[in-house]
């Protein structure tokens, strides 16, 4: 085909055989390798190989272009390795844009970081405009952003908190051979220093355990570690144990960090604790649940407590499932909207009609 068509395409390291129109409509590229001769170089051992094994053709994912769908078949040889102590026995063409093993050109993974980074789009969003799947946009994000992102600057305030990041899925494991349930949370390690000089996301890694945290804590230089001055976490006994660990040599992981709780947590605890309590004292009093006219529940909780979820609407709440919940501990004066009580009510006469 013309020069000018593989000059159209754009695909470094290729040039277009044909092009096509499908029944469906869609487009198909037939492209080979720009560059391929009658040798090879073995990518394990660097032997030149001169015996061509099979032709094969591989559809890599490559950029949208136009209304209709498009789709790039390349036709590239299958070379044999003629070396006896090498491991691999065979190997195909690859190019810079398409490596060995690649499913999608370079330019296309290109594409989706920038949409996802740059044009503050959204994974999915970015997955379906380009016709690949979530895991594999997922995997483009994560790729490009640890090319461009170095290890972060020594802060003084260190937040650790757990973000869910949807549904738990399978992966296989190749040292185990077994199929293994990944964690459905993700740790987040975020820069606390108040004002604008603050570095926000610093890293975050999967799982919510004390070995992900102690584990990214160690990849840190030591000024990073001796930088720390506190560590916020929410009452998580993981992350405490990970901040007080001890190293081989009988230093701390962070010797100069100290651990605070943020107060978010604390205030609901008080509020809990309150709340146990006046549920408990209705109980002993009442012999039934609290009610909104109850004193205990109409007095205003402590100043210290005042903050966060109210009491007596939580407590509320659960008034009016006391009779279901309870069935046998019933208030029996207990009123209606209309001023009757229960054996009232069922002692009314049920009304036929005319």
């Amino acid at each position: 085909m013309d020069q000018s068509t593989t000059v159209l395409f754009g695909l470094p390291g290729v040039r277009v055989r044909r092009v096509e129109r499908v029944e469906s409509g869609a487009r198909v590229v037939h492209v080979e390798t720009a560059e391929g001769g009658s040798v090879a170089g073995c990518p394990g051992c660097g032997v030149v190989s001169v015996s061509v094994k099979e032709n094969v053709i591989t559809r890599p994912g490559d950029l949208p272009y136009g209304e209709t769908p498009l789709t790039v078949e390349w036709h590239k040889r299958r070379w044999r390795c003629r070396e006896p102590l090498c491991a691999r026995l065979t190997f195909t063409e690859v190019i810079e844009e398409v490596s060995a093993g690649r499913r999608t050109t370079g330019r296309l993974r290109r594409a989706i970081a920038c949409a996802v980074g740059d044009a503050c789009r959204s994974v999915a969003e970015a997955a379906e405009a380009f016709g690949v799947s979530w895991p594999t946009a997922h995997a483009t994000v994560i790729e490009a952003a640890l090319a461009q992102l170095g290890d972060p600057e020594p802060v003084t305030v260190l937040g650790i908190d757990e973000t869910r990041r949807g549904r738990p899925r399978w992966t296989y494991d190749v040292q185990s051979t077994r199929w293994v349930r990944t964690d459905a949370w993700d740790t987040g390690f975020v820069d606390l220093q108040p004002g604008a000089g603050g570095q926000g996301l610093l890293g975050q890694v999967e799982g919510r355990t004390s070995a992900c945290v102690v584990d990214w804590l160690r990849q840190r230089t030591p000024e990073f570690r001796a930088a720390v001055q506190f560590v916020a976490i929410d009452p998580a006994a993981v992350y405490a144990k990970a901040i007080r660990t001890v190293l081989d040599d009988g230093s701390r992981l962070l010797p100069n960090a100290r651990l605070v709780v943020d107060h978010f947590h604390l205030v609901k605890l008080a509020n809990d604790a309150v709340t146990t309590v006046r549920r408990r004292v209705i109980w002993e009093q009442q012999g039934r649940r609290g009610r909104k006219i109850d004193p205990a529940l109409t007095m205003p909780p402590p100043a210290a407590v005042r903050t966060g979820t109210p009491i007596a609407q939580g407590v509320h709440n659960d008034v009016e499932f006391s009779d279901r919940l309870r069935p046998g501990r019933a208030d029996p004066h207990r009123l209606d909207r209309q001023g009757r009580t229960a054996g009232a009510v069922r002692a009314r006469p049920h009304r036929r009609a005319p």
